[in-house]
């Protein structure tokens, strides 16, 4: 374009868009020297001029104007007003002004008009198919408007010219443009905002002339529905309802639910087979309750989703101490999200014991997200119904606890906890598991069809988090749709952190104390974790700590009309408050265990975390049965092939040393009450109880082990390696036998336990006996001991 970088520069109420061409009016007497310059002896139709919108007079920075081009010029002897037809070119952006009289000249920067689509091709695709389509609704439905070769035309010219010059073309002929649109069009940085405008307004042309052309004297009201996918749809009409019927409100909630296209056609036929119905039918209140559900669900609702890295980070700090692997994975989830928001994340499952904070921090991650949160409870479901609700035929069917939970949200796109999913059984309704398949499965979620609703519901934009206790319970086919995220147990240093900076705020809040001088001591706390309670999270201590708040509240409301005193809640005041002591400090169970035979230390993991687990062997005579094993203590199968396995590397071992041991039944037993016990980790363990019997040596004092052996007594890798740690931490056990595989555990172990544990890794079953046996190794192979060794039976 042969534009000069210097420009007149006028101010007009009119807006020019490039492209367009304008008449405008402007006073002889203000605009004499434009007017001496456009008429000089020069050709003024190669003259141009900036055109800059009124209301950008007083701006001084991106300031975007039209250059023009004169076409001619009108004057009139008899009117002070002369007029200039002028032809948008292109936009510019108004640079340093050059002068102030006789003309406004400012030099100006050339901005390309726009001929191509920014954005991927997939954006691309999508802006111009969802424009074709609405062009052709638009040419169909506008009959009145459009002239029929201004139709055949635009579809000719369709096929010929490129996007850019179509969009033009539509512009100037089909769409009325109040001053604020021309505006905007002047103002757009890209094709891509002028198609999406274009699109829009030719919608609404399209929606009124259907309006138009469907409302006749006989009073029905045509079904019309625009999603946002430009497609239009039209049911057959249906006779008029009073504003004051109940029909009325639910054909204003499908109007504006936004549901996608055939769900629409679905549920205009059931309304409309509802409106034919009369109000005696049986199944009047069954269908109306079900359309009005259907209409009110969430379909294209959705809360605007913050992507914030800083904000996660420090909503995460604020609610939760430690866990630092935990909030590093939270974060990468996010962090991923905010490179690409469209990609379907894995479905989280965060697996610990209770009271670690798994349901607080899945809270902490809605609210960073700014999604709704809603938690479904699957504890104890055992019926699919319960996951994909019940068909409309059986009497007080309702919706799943997914599509309820979603209705409850009222957006599309809400955080949903899955607690519990490993609480789930499978019943005699059906696998609620496989329910559940659907929901969680990201290739078939986007079309999830609840029994009740009958139609599909896209809940791929739905943030799925799963808890669970055990991870064995999960079942198999829903753990493969998961990632597993490990929340384990917390120290008593960290639980002392947690109660000072987290607990006690909150429960001071909560009762309306934080006006009352209340001083827990550290001390206090500490005997409170030690004394009363015993677990691996903080559930109980908070419990505990509340009871201290009920306590005070008790006194001051009694002593109301005093002035409010100090407490200080000191470790002898807990005695008033608690009555005795729940717990020892000293583990007395493990302490009288030492010294005898028969009997060894070992550490499980249990729902509530790790704990240490005595082993106790002793002989059995029998005159009717011999070489015999009795199993007790609610041992599960696994742990019962824990001790035939130990039973036959004990018989190997004692072969290969030539020692003989008398034939004897053999009693093992798993104390701690009724606590059901099963898991690949009591190995060891067994084998030096039963050692410990058979030689009648009894085991070195306070040494606890975990591992699991093969038949030729290698010792395996087992799980749970931090919180079994930690339970013989808190026993006063200062060595630990671990298998040497699990060496890479100790990292998640605090570095002041490690510096205070004695932990020896171990690869076969004899560095074991090595350790445990008083004169080691050596002395269980002296071949001092009697006659023969039989097969024992379980």
């Amino acid at each position: 374009m042969d534009i000069p970088n210097e420009l007149p520069i006028i101010y007009t109420t009119p807006v020019l868009i490039p492209g367009f061409i304008l008449k405008i009016r402007l006073q002889v007497e203000k605009y004499s020297n434009l007017l001496n310059y456009l008429q000089t002896n020069h050709d003024s139709k190669s003259k141009h001029i900036g055109i800059i919108p009124k209301t950008d007079f007083e701006k001084v920075e991106n300031v975007i104007g039209t250059v023009a081009r004169i076409r001619s010029i009108i004057t009139i002897n008899s009117v002070q007003d002369f007029f200039l037809v002028i032809e948008g070119i292109c936009r510019f952006k108004l640079d340093v002004k050059i002068a102030d009289e006789p003309l406004h000249i400012h030099k100006i920067i050339i901005i390309e008009n726009f001929k191509n689509l920014q954005g991927d091709e997939k954006v691309i695709n999508k802006l111009i198919a969802e424009f074709n389509k609405v062009v052709i609704d638009y040419t169909q439905y506008a009959e009145n408007k459009l002239y029929e070769p201004a139709k055949r035309s635009l579809k000719i010219l369709s096929n010929k010219l490129p996007l850019y010059q179509i969009v033009d073309l539509c512009l100037k002929g089909f769409v009325h443009l109040t001053p604020a649109d021309a505006y905007e069009i002047l103002r757009a940085t890209n094709l891509n905002d002028i198609l999406i405008f274009v699109t829009n307004r030719l919608k609404q042309e399209t929606i009124k002339e259907i309006k138009h052309t469907n409302s006749d004297k006989t009073g029905l009201i045509p079904v019309i529905h625009f999603n946002e996918k430009n497609n239009v749809m039209f049911n057959s009409k249906i006779p008029e309802i009073p504003a004051s019927h109940e029909l009325n409100q639910i054909y204003k909630a499908i109007k504006g639910s936004d549901m996608p296209i055939p769900v629409h056609k679905e549920i205009m036929k059931e309304f409309k087979r509802l409106h034919e119905m009369s109000t005696s039918n049986p199944d009047y209140s069954v269908l109306i309750n079900y359309i009005s559900y259907v209409a009110n669900l969430p379909w294209n609702k959705r809360t605007e989703e913050t992507l914030d890295l800083e904000k996660a980070k420090n909503m995460l700090k604020l609610n939760h101490y430690g866990m630092d692997k935990v909030k590093n994975r939270i974060l990468q989830f996010i962090a991923v999200k905010i490179l690409n928001p469209d990609r379907r994340g894995p479905i989280l499952c965060f697996v610990g014991p209770p009271g670690v904070g798994k349901t607080s921090i899945v809270k902490a991650i809605a609210s960073s997200l700014n999604r709704t949160f809603r938690r479904i409870s699957l504890g104890g479901i055992n019926c699919h119904s319960d996951i994909k609700g019940h068909r409309r035929t059986y009497i007080g069917a309702l919706p799943g606890c997914i599509i309820q939970a979603i209705n409850q949200s009222k957006t599309n796109n809400p955080v949903i906890l899955l607690d519990e999913i490993d609480k789930m059984y499978k019943g005699s309704n059906g696998d609620p598991a496989a329910a559940l398949l659907e929901v969680l499965d990201p290739e078939q979620n986007n079309s999830f069809v609840d029994s009740y609703v009958n139609l599909p519901f896209d809940v791929s934009q739905v943030m799925f988090i799963a808890t669970a206790n055990n991870v064995l319970g999960i079942p198999r086919t829903l753990r493969d749709r998961m990632e597993l995220i490990y929340l384990e147990g917390y120290t008593e240093d960290e639980k002392m952190q947690i109660a000072e900076f987290y607990l006690i705020p909150k429960i001071l809040k909560d009762h309306n104390m934080n006006e009352l001088q209340i001083t827990i001591c550290n001390n206090t706390i500490k005997d409170i974790i030690q004394k009363y309670t015993r677990e691996t999270g903080v559930r109980e201590l908070q419990r505990k700590l509340e009871a201290i708040c009920h306590y005070i509240a008790v006194d001051v409301v009694e002593n109301s009309d005093k002035k409010i005193k100090n407490y200080v809640i000191t470790p002898e005041l807990l005695l008033n408050i608690f009555d005795s002591e729940l717990y020892s400090v000293k583990n007395t169970l493990v302490e009288e265990s030492c010294n005898r035979v028969g009997i060894a230390i070992g550490l499980v993991c249990t729902p509530v975390g790790g704990q240490v687990q005595i082993i106790e062997a002793t002989k059995l005579y029998s005159r009717n049965k011999k070489n015999c094993l009795i199993l007790t203590g609610l041992a599960g199968k696994v742990l019962r092939e824990s001790v035939i396995i130990a039973q036959n590397w004990i018989q190997s071992f004692v072969k290969n040393n030539e020692v003989g041991i008398d034939n004897f039944c053999v009693h093992v037993h798993f104390p701690t009450g009724g606590i059901p016990k099963d898991g690949p980790s009591a190995g060891i363990t067994i084998v030096c109880a039963l050692i410990s019997l058979y030689w009648k040596i009894p085991l070195r004092s306070m040494i606890a082990m975990t591992g699991e052996i093969s038949l030729n007594g290698n010792v395996l890798p087992i799980g749970g390696v931090r919180d079994k740690i930690l339970a013989a931490y808190n026993s006063n056990i200062k060595t630990v036998i671990i298998p040497e595989l699990n060496l890479k555990d100790l990292k998640k172990i605090p570095k002041n336990i490690r510096e205070n544990l004695n932990i020896i890794p171990v690869k076969n079953v004899e560095e074991v006996l090595d350790i445990v046996v008083p004169g080691g190794l050596a002395k269980l192979q002296n071949p001092s001991f009697s006659t023969t060794i039989g097969t024992c039976k379980l």
